[in-house]
């Protein structure tokens, strides 16, 4: 007996059900062995391991200072003026008897906070304007190009400055104008990027069968340049930290008594002949964090490169 029209479409419908589910079933595979592949070739740069293996140390330190602190970082203790070192105060005291160690590390919470945060903010920027600049193209792209352009030309420390001058020193006004210029490396990388994808040919089927540009951007363009964008995030924060403890330095960041390693240095900056240990402990602590983020760029780089080979 001769299959009837009604079970023929069932039948049809039931292989391409199976179809595509194999289909997905394999991308998923796909997608998990090349995780696994980035991951290993991330867990073979030792550089990495050591600045993934700081930064969870140092989070862990602004997550909970309170723990790791011996003494209060705002105390006072009367005659311990710039002393060294001792059993009971591990890194000395600063110009006025502060504990150097309670104020490092409550000074890691600052540059963690300034420093995600501030690059978060970045990064929403940068990638929302490239991403609308290179998907659009045509006047869209030029005028969005041409801010991008002239926010680079601006001196960006000079302009930091005068902006933290006029809106008053505060953490929340650092991380705000920090987030607020520092997003034109977002912009112009995941502007070209957006330009070689909006070509390919599941873009162009997804248009055809009539998506609709956010979406399209969102779930099918955005995902396919992650790699770089989180490259640049990591890279970021290190950048980032050093502009907030160029601002405290100036006096224009985080004010006293909270603590910041840029502070420090420069309350650091009249005693060095006399109390080296002041400025060496804050000093180390920026060097370290912005060497540890850098070599874990470089090595998400090298991992989330899809021309390297296992």
């Amino acid at each position: 007996m001769s299959e009837t029209s009604e079970e023929r479409q069932a039948h049809e419908s039931r292989q391409y059900t199976a179809g595509s589910t194999t289909e997905l079933a394999g991308l998923e595979r796909k997608q998990r062995s090349e995780f696994r592949r980035a991951l290993n070739r991330f867990l073979r740069y030792r550089a990495g391991l050591f600045g993934l293996a700081f930064v969870v140390v140092l989070t862990i330190l602004a997550v909970i200072p309170m723990v790791f602190s011996p003494h209060d970082p705002t105390e006072i203790f009367s005659g311990m003026r710039g002393a060294s070192p001792s059993s009971e105060h591990w890194l000395g005291n600063d110009h006025v008897g502060r504990d150097v160690l309670s104020r490092t590390i409550w000074g890691a919470q600052t540059a963690l906070l300034v420093g995600v945060v501030a690059t978060t903010m970045t990064a929403v920027i940068g990638v929302a304007i490239g991403a609308i600049a290179g998907y659009f193209g045509g006047w869209t792209d030029s005028i969005l190009s041409r801010l991008i352009d002239t926010v680079m030309a601006v001196p960006l420390l000079a302009i930091l400055l005068v902006l933290a001058a006029v809106l008053g020193p505060s953490l929340r006004n650092v991380i705000l104008i920090i987030g607020a210029l520092v997003w034109t490396q977002f912009a112009r990388v995941v502007r070209a990027d957006m330009m070689s994808l909006r070509e390919r040919d599941y873009v162009m089927a997804a248009r055809a069968i009539g998506a609709q540009a956010p979406r399209l951007i969102v779930r099918h363009m955005l995902p396919n340049i992650l790699g770089p964008v989180i490259v640049m995030f990591t890279l970021g924060v290190g950048s980032i930290i050093i502009l907030e403890a160029a601002l405290s330095f100036l006096g224009l960041g985080v004010q006293p008594p909270t603590p910041s390693w840029g502070r420090s240095l420069s309350d650091a900056r009249p005693h060095i002949l006399r109390f080296p240990h002041m400025a060496i402990v804050p000093g180390v602590m920026i060097t370290l964090t912005v060497l540890a983020f850098n070599l874990i760029g470089d090595g998400l780089r090298d991992a989330l490169d899809p021309r390297q080979r296992e």
